[in-house]
């Protein structure tokens, strides 16, 4: 059996026309054609009921549908997989990078990084804080950059996986502005006028420094709980578009408070450092790792 057959199976299932399905597939019907009765013959069974009228699925075919869009899947996931973990290719580094950092401090991070070593080929995956944990303990990735505070520490072992201060950044309490510039939402709120809160799911890394900002601040908040999302963007958006208040790390907004479009929607009690670090595993042996290492800890490292 060819891959290829399966793959025009599922064309055929999607374009409901062998015309069309070899179109797609960038072959003469003819060619198309065997390939499905190849793909019959291989599996013993009729899989298009060729006494319909258009192209109607037998009984078998249907079944074998759901088979073979997950035999796809699982062939490409292993050759993806198997060719990260080719050597063929000495400056590749694994990244696993939090989700708001991979959208605002990697690219920019990344291009320095370039500058100061010459290609580096990434690897990029953006994960919550928990998962980029998991993969550098379990040795699936390279280099871990997430955000740090002393009250939310990622528990790694120091000496195992050592890490690199590379940036500082705020959490800061945002809203759209009125007419006026002030905010069209502040803290802390008050009993007869709530304010609409913009928040992070439960157990994602911002979500847990927001509850460590309303636990620590001397008011209590009056909020109505109105949205959550996993994704700094989408909350950004909310934010922008007047829904509501919400939190937000100031490299994320930037732009959007010097265009007067976001403003800060409470005091300094209400926002919070963080620290963005990177880390490694201390016996990592990818050449490149230690490359990068080296020039951080410099004094001329672009960290």
């Amino acid at each position: 059996m060819q891959i290829k057959w399966i793959e025009d199976f599922l064309t055929l299932t999607d374009a409901r026309a062998f015309s069309r399905a070899a179109e797609r597939r960038n072959v003469s019907q003819p060619t198309f054609s065997r390939h499905i009765q190849a793909l019959e013959d291989w599996l013993g069974v009729e899989l298009i009921d060729r006494r319909a009228q258009g192209v109607h699925l037998t009984a078998a075919g249907r079944i074998f549908r759901g088979f073979a869009a997950d035999i796809l899947r699982r062939t490409y996931d292993m050759r993806t997989v198997l060719r990260g973990q080719s050597p063929g290719n000495v400056d590749t580094v694994r990244f696993s990078v939090a989700h708001t950092l991979s959208l605002t401090f990697f690219p920019r991070w990344l291009g320095q990084l370039k500058e100061a070593l010459g290609n580096v080929v990434a690897r990029v995956g953006a994960v919550n804080v928990p998962e980029g944990a998991s993969a550098l303990i379990e040795g699936a990735t390279d280099l871990l950059i997430a955000y740090h505070h002393p009250q939310l520490p990622m528990l790694l072992d120091p000496v195992r996986f050592p890490y690199i201060a590379l940036a500082t950044d705020r959490m800061l309490p945002l809203s759209a502005p009125r007419a006026d510039g002030r905010p069209r939402y502040r803290l802390p709120g008050r009993a007869e006028a709530v304010v609409p809160f913009l928040a992070y799911s439960s157990g994602t890394y911002l979500g847990h420094v927001v509850e460590m900002i309303l636990l620590g601040a001397n008011e209590r908040c009056h909020f109505d709980r109105s949205f959550d999302t996993h994704m700094s963007e989408a909350l950004k958006a909310m934010v922008l578009e007047g829904h509501g208040l919400g939190w937000l790390p100031e490299s994320c907004v930037g732009r959007e408070l010097a265009e007067g479009r976001l403003v800060e929607a409470g005091p300094a009690q209400w926002t919070c450092p963080l620290e963005v670090r990177l880390h490694r595993a201390a016996d990592n042996s990818n050449p490149m790792v230690d490359k990068i290492w080296a020039l951080l800890n410099t004094p001329r490292g672009t960290a």
